[in-house]
Order: structure tokens, then sequence, then C-alpha cells
């Protein structure tokens, strides 16, 4: 998967070098004294520098930086608001990163860099209505089924939360019960004016024995739309996320039809796409220890990763 996706970037990256070459010197955020953020031509992109006193504290490179959203200001928790900053890296399907900055005592910090994967930042969600705080949709998921545009993607959330420094896992907010593994609570975070709220477009189910019908009754031979393995696969990796390790093994193996290719490989990514997650840490700690699924070691270029591409679902 990571192969496709910089052989895709690259290609882009050689079509449309005038895109970068051409962009100036621009300043994203200026706080006098405390620090000042810009995004500089650098090679055939673009760097990210916050200086604070004429020295860079920190540093990140892209094709293209923006301001996120109007105002580059998000609320993260009670008189806590971060700086904004998206970074694309230019490719044809991806990818976007959110950078974070706080004003503090010392001038302005770096605080965190969030994976985005495919989102664009103009149509994200961060801050669902009613939820915890800020959620993040595991990039790592990107791209299930396929290398490119017409693959589906799992999104298994994380919520974030405030630790008084940075924007972190809250590994107590993961552990949700499982109806809401099997509910609402790992909807995409992508929110189109023109399509329905992304809870509304997920399939939800009452219980794990109802989900394991509903996939049992659907066509394992179906090549339009979401195959069901896919979304058995969205389930489980949902029931993980939430603490529900045991139960996301039970639901794969009772909904998966005797003899329907496809189990040991959806298995395998899996395990491999949470070992090489940013957030494996905290995957890992919201479920008991050595639970399926969570001890495998990152390969981040190893077969398992893409697995499920074999088995021609799309």
């Amino acid at each position: 998967m990571i192969r496709v996706i910089a052989a895709i970037g690259l290609i882009l990256w050689f079509v449309f070098p005038h895109e970068a070459n051409a962009q100036p010197r621009r300043t994203l955020h200026d706080a006098a004294g405390a620090g000042r953020i810009i995004a500089a031509p650098y090679g055939r992109g673009e760097i990210l520098r916050l200086t604070r006193g004429g020295t860079a504290v920190f540093e990140a490179r892209a094709q293209r930086f923006e301001p996120f959203g109007d105002a580059a200001q998000l609320a993260v928790a009670p008189g806590v608001t971060l700086i904004g900053i998206t970074g694309w890296t230019g490719g044809a399907y991806c990818c976007w990163t959110l950078h974070l900055f706080q004003r503090g005592p010392q001038g302005i910090a770096h605080v965190a860099s969030l994976p985005l994967g495919k989102r664009e930042p103009a149509v994200l969600r961060l801050m669902p209505p009613g939820g915890p705080g800020m959620v993040l949709a595991d990039a790592a998921f990107d791209f299930w089924d396929a290398p490119a545009s017409r693959a589906s993607d799992l999104h298994p959330t994380i919520p974030l939360h405030w630790n008084g420094r940075a924007v972190v896992p809250d590994v107590v907010a993961m552990r949700r019960p499982v109806s809401a593994a099997i509910g609402t609570a790992c909807a995409d975070m992508t929110a189109p004016e023109e399509m329905p709220p992304p809870e509304q477009r997920i399939a939800t189910y009452p219980d794990i024995p109802a989900a394991i019908a509903a996939l049992r009754a659907r066509d394992w031979s179906a090549r339009d739309g979401v195959h069901p393995g896919v979304e058995a696969a969205r389930l489980a990796a949902c029931l993980v996320y939430a603490g529900h390790a045991t139960e996301a093994q039970r639901l794969l193996r009772a909904a998966w039809p005797e003899g329907v290719p496809g189990l040991a490989e959806t298995e395998r990514q899996l395990a491999a796409r949470i070992a090489c997650s940013p957030f494996a840490g905290a995957v890992r700690a919201a479920n008991p220890p050595r639970a399926p699924y969570t001890t495998a070691a990152c390969r981040p270029n190893g077969p398992d990763q893409t697995a499920v591409y074999a088995l021609d679902w799309r």
C-alpha cells in the first residue's frame, strides 16, 4: 500500500513541479515576539517552520501548507485554543497532516501532528456534535481493499484530548461499549455539505449476533458495492479500537461463510495495520494484554499490509 501511494505521489510530484515552485514564502501565523509560522519554498514543495526569536523550533515538509479552516483555530479544551495548519503530500488521493500549535507562556509551541489520510481538510468534522471532543479516524486503515480511488476505508476512530501539553489519544474514552463499536462510534470524519452526516451513512447493528447474521446473509460473491468482507473488517477494527479485540475475532470468524476466501488475509491485514498505526500503543492500552490482532510487529512494506488487495473484491 505504502509503495503504491508513494508512486502516485511521485508521478504528480514530477508532472506538476511548477505549482510548488511558484509559491512564495507565506506567513501563516504571526504572534509577534511569541513566534511565527511560515511556509517557504523548499525543493519541489514547501517547508513549514515555527520560529521563535529567529530560531526554528519546528519544521515539517509537504507539497503545500494552508491554515486549517477559516480562522485556523481549534478549541480543544475549556480555555485552550490551538492553531491548525494542514500539510498536503501532493498525491492523487493522499494525504493530509494536521499540525497543531499552542501559544503558551514560552511562546508558540508545536503540540501535535495528526495524520488525516486522504480526508480533505475542507470537509472534516473533527468534533462531532455531542461527542467527547476531538475524534480522529486512523488513516492507517485507508485503502483497505484496493490501492487507489475506489478503495474502502475502515476508519476506526481515536478520541483525543488535551493533556496540558499536547493532543494525545484518550485511552479511557477509547474503551467504548460493544454497542457503540457496532453502532456509530467509528463513523468517518468527512462531512460534505451535500451528504448526510457520517453516522447516517454507515450500517449499525443492535448486537453482535445481529451483525453476524446480517453479514452471513449477504452475497459474498458480489463485486459491486462494498464487499461483506470489508464491512466485517470495519466492524472488527472498531471493536478492537473500542477495547473489544476478542469480540472482534469472534465476529470475524463467525460471520465469514465456510469456504469463502479472505478471512486469513483480513486478519493478517488487520494486525499489520494496527502494528504500523501511529496509535498502536493506545490501541494496545485499550485492550487486555496480548489481545487478538494487537501483538504484531510493524513491517511497513510487508505483504500483510496489503493482503486483502489480492482477493479482487473490486
